[in-house]
């Protein structure tokens, strides 16, 4: 099974109280981050500001309703590297989302006057029975948020033909600084999935928490374990995928050392690219800990490891990430907004 394919598991919501406290958490820090943003802008004009705003908080049904046809169409045209890297999640999916997790929107003006999506990211929650309801991130009686589908517009420019950068990691930023504030009151964790070779979405996290902790946000970013995929041939169907997490008290042990892993030269021998690409990872981290589970017909190995400083980690992709490129789906939706 594809990663684009799987559906990841449908876990115990927070409490309804905690919930939407961080609905309204999460709506107050885009409110400011839109702001921070913009500012350093420096002399943009006001047709170039970027938004972040909360899905949830848009007030008209009519946007409502297109602004999630947009989103379908944005994930779709905005990512055509290695179809590994990240879900691409469709209507259905989209609109499940939006029903129970904060999803952050980072819009621009068009060249009619119209929100464009240039970025989004949705933040997902869960409390786990079981250690087994999550074989991603096994977990049990614990307050879970997750980064997910973390995407910025590939092509966004300022009316001066500037590329819009930043994007990305201000969605990390927000997702971080929010959970951060709820932290400070309520005791949750904070984690993100990675793809071993995706260095873009790694490096975006890192320059997130590093300028948090530039703005005296003391929170580190540690990768805490990977997990694999297995088919019922025991073969991977994927390849392993790092488990971030920020820890937002900035106080767990976390090893500081420099950190290579080298994926050069991965599946040229034996055609075994996965598995090549694991063992590099077993070669370089300290296992804890092995949980087993299945889901949908798969085994799913996650390994809790002695956490590695991901700010000190470097990642050597070769050409690993060559040869499975995605093709979009949708050719043209045609979306006004209200």
């Amino acid at each position: 099974m594809k990663k684009k394919d799987k559906v990841k598991p449908r876990t115990q919501i927070f409490g309804s109280s905690l919930k939407e406290r961080t609905f309204n958490y999460y709506i107050r820090e885009t409110e400011e981050d839109t702001k921070s943003f913009n500012e350093s802008l420096f002399n943009k004009t006001n047709l170039d500001n970027v938004d972040f705003y909360l899905f949830q908080s848009i007030n008209n049904e009519e946007k409502m309703r297109d602004m999630l046809f947009g989103l379908a169409y944005f994930y779709d045209t905005n990512f055509t590297g290695n179809r590994d890297f990240i879900h691409i999640p469709n209507i259905s999916t989209i609109t499940d989302n939006a029903v129970q997790y904060p999803v952050i929107i980072a819009t621009k003006k068009d060249e009619l006057g119209n929100d464009a999506i240039i970025g989004a990211t949705t933040v997902k929650m869960e409390n786990n029975s079981s250690i087994s309801d999550n074989p991603y991130f096994p977990t049990k009686n614990e307050n879970v948020l997750s980064i997910t589908g973390v995407l910025s517009s590939c092509d966004a420019t300022f009316r001066d033909g500037s590329r819009v950068r930043g994007v990305g990691k201000q969605l990390f930023k927000s997702a971080i600084k929010g959970a951060y504030k709820i932290n400070k009151n309520e005791n949750i964790r904070l984690i993100c999935e990675i793809d071993c070779r995706n260095k873009n979405s790694m490096n975006s996290v890192c320059k997130a928490v590093r300028e948090l902790n530039d703005e005296a946000i003391n929170v580190q970013l540690g990768i805490v374990g990977y997990y694999e995929v297995l088919d019922k041939k025991n073969k991977m169907v994927e390849a392993p995928t790092f488990v971030l997490e920020i820890d937002l008290s900035g106080e767990k042990d976390i090893n500081h050392q420099e950190k290579v892993f080298d994926f050069n030269g991965c599946g040229i021998a034996y055609n075994e690219l996965n598995e090549e690409l694991l063992e590099v990872i077993r070669n370089n981290t300290k296992e804890y800990r092995r949980f087993i589970n299945s889901k949908e017909g798969n085994i799913v190995v996650y390994h809790r490891i002695k956490a590695i400083d991901a700010l000190k980690v470097t990642l050597k992709t070769g050409d690993t990430v060559e040869g499975n490129e995605r093709v979009p789906v949708l050719q043209s939706i045609n979306v006004e907004y209200a």
